[in-house]
């Protein structure tokens, strides 16, 4: 896959979870992504290569793709 989910992090920073082929993108960040927490899918040449000031990066979150719901919420409805 080419996208990654990127999310703002408790440290002010964003976080960035590369998906695997086990679920879809959508699903993926549903549950690895805190509830309530926005998120959007990008495409990988969207996140910067050099992770020097890995820190200091910044994502727009104004027009999210969705809200996690965490990984507790989506076990809890596999049942």
């Amino acid at each position: 896959m080419n996208v990654r989910i990127v999310y703002p992090n408790d440290e002010g920073g964003v976080s960035i979870i590369t998906p695997t082929n086990d679920l879809t993108v959508e699903q993926t960040a549903l549950k690895d992504v805190p509830a309530g927490v926005p998120y959007v899918i990008v495409d990988t040449s969207e996140i910067p290569k050099d992770r020097f000031f890995r820190n200091a990066w910044e994502a727009d979150f104004s027009n999210p793709d969705g809200y996690g719901i965490g990984a507790e919420a989506w076990f809890a409805g596999r049942n």
